[in-house]
C-alpha cells in the first residue's frame, strides 16, 4: 500500500465525531480499550463491553458509550459478534480487519 493511500470507513451516525485517523492522537479510551482486546486476545480470553468496563472500574448502564462502540466497530478496528453467554447475548470484540491499518496510520474517515 503506498504510504498515501488512505482506507476510507463510514460512520452510521453522523453525531459520532470519532475519526480514528492519527493513532499518535489515539484517545484515552480507545487507546484503553484496543489495550483490553489485545491482552484478552493474548490470553486466550473473550473481550466484552462489561468485561472492558470492569477492568475500567466504570459501572456499565445501557447506552455507555454507544457512540464509541459503534465508530470503532464500524471502522473495523475491531469486529463484534454477538453470541449467547448462558444468561443474555452480548457482544464479544476481536480484533478488526483494519486494526494494523489504524495503528499504521492508514485509516480515515469518509
Amino acid at each position: 500500500m503506498n504510504v498515501t493511500e488512505k482506507i476510507l470507513w463510514k460512520s452510521n451516525n453522523f453525531q459520532s465525531s470519532y475519526t480514528f485517523s492519527n493513532p499518535d492522537r489515539m484517545g484515552y479510551w480507545t487507546k484503553a480499550f484496543m489495550k483490553y482486546i489485545r491482552s484478552a486476545d493474548e490470553y486466550g480470553m473473550k473481550a466484552t463491553k462489561r468485561g472492558f468496563y470492569k477492568i475500567m472500574g466504570k459501572k456499565l448502564t445501557k447506552g455507555n458509550m454507544c457512540t464509541f462502540f459503534a465508530s470503532i466497530t464500524q471502522a473495523d478496528i475491531v469486529t463484534a459478534t454477538k453470541e449467547w453467554n448462558g444468561s443474555f447475548t452480548e457482544c464479544i470484540y476481536t480484533k478488526g480487519s483494519n486494526w494494523n491499518n489504524y495503528l499504521n496510520g492508514n485509516l480515515k474517515r469518509g
